[in-house]
């Protein structure tokens, strides 16, 4: 980005996440008034939505890769590329399940209405569209508007850690409540990091989506109820599922650092 004034740093970085809200929207509307607008059409809609929003976002995506000097990948499966999805799955269920249990055993879950609403939305389908939407579309769209465009825009202008910062924030307020704002900003924290740990935008999409999977799964079987119930018992598996999860992350950069794949 050749232009150093400050209006046009900021409409660089928020054009794409304007386009990408008001595609999403605009399907969503469309798709709500021809299906209707009930509760149990809300995933199927979003499912769609999201579908379709990923093909309109993907031009600015290989844009940036392109100005920042990076090859089109071939889509293929390398050990590298494994190595770091299975890390990054298994370092986000640890500290996604830990910070879930953790914010569910506070009274915020109990007093924001919000929460309560997008619950009543996200999972008022049947399984199999829940785990389509959540665990597939919803992650690979935010990841390639979150981490692969608006965190790649911000790292190009500022220090990375700052970006990391401010792409979460911003991945955060999108969730309009209490509780997922939270949640969200530790999660886009760490999925920023992976993805600068990957090189790519795989990993941090695998951890998004092994996350998501496995809360449309908690809410829908009632998998791991007995670790949010608030006893000394929940509270120490979630304390020490999230000691794991920042253990893992330790050395799976140490690793990268040390093989000199990171710097």
């Amino acid at each position: 980005m050749k232009d150093e004034r400050l209006p046009v740093k900021i409409w660089y970085i928020l054009y794409p996440f304007l386009f990408y809200y008001a595609v999403m929207l605009s399907i969503m509307t469309l798709l709500q008034m021809a299906a209707g607008t009930g509760k149990e059409h809300y995933v199927q809609c979003q499912m769609a939505a999201s579908f379709v929003t990923i093909f309109f976002m993907l031009p600015f995506y290989r844009q940036d890769a392109a100005l920042s000097g990076k090859t089109k990948e071939k889509l293929c499966v390398t050990k590298e590329k494994l190595f770091h999805v299975l890390a990054a799955v298994l370092i986000t269920i640890c500290i996604g399940t830990a910070l879930n249990n953790i914010i569910s055993m506070t009274p915020l879950v109990e007093i924001s209405k919000g929460y309560q609403e997008a619950n009543e939305g996200f999972y008022g389908s049947t399984l199999a569209f829940e785990l389509v939407s959540s665990a597939v579309f919803t992650p690979v769209l935010e990841e390639l508007v979150f981490r692969g465009i608006l965190f790649t825009r911000l790292k190009s202008m500022m220090p990375r850690v700052m970006a990391v910062i401010l792409s979460s924030f911003i991945f955060a307020v999108i969730h309009f409540n209490i509780v997922q704002f939270i949640y969200a900003l530790m999660i886009g924290i760490l999925l920023a990091v992976l993805m600068e740990c990957a090189g790519n935008l795989y990993a941090a999409a695998a951890g998004h989506m092994a996350v998501n999977a496995l809360a449309v799964l908690r809410t829908e079987t009632g998998l791991l109820g007995q670790t949010v119930a608030g006893d000394v018992f929940s509270w120490s598996v979630s304390l020490i599922l999230l000691v794991i999860g920042m253990i893992l992350l330790y050395i799976y950069i140490y690793y990268l650092k040390n093989t000199r794949k990171i710097v």
